[in-house]
């Protein structure tokens, strides 16, 4: 994926590993809790959705991780997507942090702009058939495709990038609350080979699961720590 992620991101490198660099960043990348479309497999895109009570509980199951782990006394800041299920989230993670760390709404780290696509059953045959032939042709280096009415690769993948860069630079260690979607072609982006990126592109992605990245201001890098961890039933991060 070197080729998509230059075309795309230009002197921005993503990988799972860097060279010797100086000023850093640590971003706790969270999905967001759990919404009344999630439980109904429709897809939302940038529709504004809120959490319902069980995305409710998984926000605070989070925190009390994060607690728990010592996180959250370090955290600088905490920065979320304005959809109602990113940001509902983020307040509750915030909400438990010990410094009171200021908010950020940021539309760059908002879902996939699904188009015409949003609102429809997610395993129907005309998504599935549309996702598969839209990812694939992402994974491929083929930026152009997007959903109708929605976002090309080129576009969602341009400002994702440029949304958790300014996430970052929020503080030496930032809570970014986002979306599956998000989550996933940011890890597939960062992948060391095009085989990694197919699994981690099918990969679960749970509410509410931790990713852990590393920016390094200076080389303007991207490293892979972890990736969609479920801190409410694993060890914790490593």
């Amino acid at each position: 994926l070197a080729a998509m992620a230059a075309k795309c991101f230009g002197a921005l490198s993503l990988c799972c590993g860097g060279r010797e660099g100086g000023r850093q960043s640590r971003i706790y990348l969270i999905r967001h809790g759990e919404t009344v479309w999630n439980a109904d497999r429709r897809i939302q895109g940038q529709l504004d959705i809120d959490i319902n009570d069980t995305g409710m509980k998984q926000a605070q199951g989070v925190a009390n991780a994060l607690d728990q782990l010592g996180i959250l006394r370090k955290i600088d800041a905490v920065a979320s997507s304005d959809l109602q299920r990113a940001s509902r989230t983020a307040d509750i993670i915030a909400a438990a942090c010990e410094r009171s760390p200021p908010r950020k709404l940021d539309p760059q780290l908002r879902e996939i702009g699904y188009g015409k696509l949003q609102g429809s059953q997610s395993d129907s045959e005309q998504s599935k058939l549309l996702q598969q032939s839209t990812f694939e042709a992402w994974i491929n280096g083929d930026l152009s495709k997007g959903f109708p009415e929605g976002e090309t690769g080129a576009e969602f993948f341009e400002r994702i990038v440029q949304g958790l860069r300014d996430a970052a630079r929020l503080g030496k260690a930032v809570v970014v609350v986002a979306h599956g979607g998000l989550i996933r072609w940011s890890a597939a982006q960062m992948a060391s080979s095009q085989e990694e990126a197919k699994r981690l592109v099918k990969s679960p992605i749970v509410n509410c699961c931790c990713s852990t990245l590393v920016y390094d201001h200076d080389l303007d890098l991207f490293t892979a720590e972890e990736w969609f961890v479920d801190l409410q039933k694993a060890g914790g991060l490593k």
